[in-house]
């Protein structure tokens, strides 16, 4: 009940001084405390006070690849895409971001999304690329070759998503 005091307070301050380091603290406190859906409209408010701030931009890339990676976990692809393409809109080197748009285009057997996103990933942070990347460059050889897909509806030939999560712990 506390915070929610202490929400309605910043609010009305909000309303009055309209400041961005108002927004990115409320934004920091409700990630901090899983309220993601509150940090995500704390941080555009604050973007939208300040667009250019690259320390916004950055929170903001933070904020909304956390809650896609919850919409991932939920297996709630949609949402969860759309808040990865808003995390790299914001920060375009966010790394995290790209390795889970790449899992989500192999899922979808987009294979060179998948491959596009796995190798931005590797070349932000300087690993080797991802197995989903290995795994889309042969399922693109056989398509190209004419070959039926090994990881398409054929039941026992099928093969899932690797199971590793992305590096990015949230």
């Amino acid at each position: 009940m506390r915070w929610i005091g202490r929400a309605v307070v910043a609010a009305m301050i909000a309303v009055v001084c309209a400041c961005a380091p108002l927004h990115q603290d409320l934004a920091r406190q409700a990630m901090a405390q899983g309220r993601l859906d509150q940090a995500g409209q704390e941080i555009q408010q604050a973007l939208a006070d300040d667009p250019s701030n690259l320390q916004l931009k950055h929170l903001a890339a933070e904020i909304f690849t956390r809650r896609g990676v919850t919409y991932y976990k939920n297996n709630e692809m949609l949402a969860a895409e759309d808040d990865f393409r808003r995390a790299v809109d914001y920060e375009p080197t966010y790394a995290a971001a790209y390795d889970y748009l790449g899992l989500i285009a192999f899922s979808k057997h987009d294979w060179q999304s998948a491959i596009s996103y796995g190798e931005k990933y590797a070349g932000l942070t300087g690993e080797s690329v991802p197995l989903y990347v290995r795994q889309a460059r042969e399922q693109e050889r056989i398509v190209r070759a004419g070959g039926r897909l090994l990881l398409g509806s054929q039941g026992r030939d099928q093969k899932k998503v690797p199971s590793r999560m992305p590096s990015s712990d949230f």
